[in-house]
């Protein structure tokens, strides 16, 4: 089934003279369970593909649909009830998360905003995406600022995971950790698409996280274009 369909997709900023191409049209499907690498040279619009998926902005052409229903174009945006399906896994991870608060009590609470779950349901959530995330249970009850990076960051993917999302987008995951680290939270991300069936978008400048992925789709800068 197709989760992520990505039709003529475009951006650009300013107008009239001003006016620039950040994301040339792309097109792309995903389907529930597969995996997508999005690899191109800085300023192919990468992120800007990734923040369109995620309803952070709307295109200036072009449509996204989730599980087949409109997602978002040039003329609306992810509507409330549906935001929950489509989550994202930033390259900021510690930057994303509120300084003050736990970790744990953060992702419950953006539970109870998304109106998926609240109380001792959301609570259970939590746990089981932290598992599905390797995240250590003890880590839920720190601040941001007490995680180190690889933490911080599979505290992102519990986040995500706890929706129950229908796609996850996966911005530069691994581009701040050292090496080790790097693998050990890629092979978290790639093994969110087959154990749960979700579709993972995954923006990377990595060639070997990119190689791991089912399929990779290469962007090029509006000026490359032919």
């Amino acid at each position: 089934m197709t989760a992520l369909e990505v039709r003529g997709v475009s951006f650009v900023h300013g107008s009239g003279r001003a006016r620039t191409t950040a994301l040339a049209p792309t097109d792309l499907t995903v389907r529930a369970g597969q995996s997508l690498a999005v690899i191109g040279r800085s300023g192919a619009g990468k992120s800007t593909l990734a923040e369109i998926v995620l309803g952070l902005r709307r295109p200036a052409g072009g449509s996204v649909r989730v599980h087949g229903e409109p997602w978002s174009d040039a003329t609306r945006g992810p509507g409330r009830t549906r935001r929950r399906l489509v989550q994202g896994v930033p390259q900021d991870a510690s930057g994303s998360f509120v300084p003050a608060g736990s970790v744990g009590d953060q992702i419950a609470g953006g539970l109870r905003r998304l109106g998926v779950a609240r109380g001792s349901a959301a609570a259970l959530r939590v746990r089981r995406a932290a598992e599905i995330a390797q995240l250590d249970p003890v880590l839920l009850d720190r601040r941001p600022a007490e995680l180190s990076g690889g933490q911080a960051q599979r505290a992102a993917i519990a986040r995500a995971v706890a929706a129950s999302p229908a796609v996850i987008v996966a911005d530069e995951p691994t581009s701040a950790l050292d090496t080790a680290t790097a693998e050990a939270v890629a092979s978290a991300v790639l093994a969110l698409a087959p154990s749960l069936g979700t579709a993972l978008l995954i923006v990377t400048h990595d060639p070997m996280l990119a190689a791991r992925c089912d399929a990779v789709l290469e962007i090029t800068t509006p000026a490359e274009r032919p």
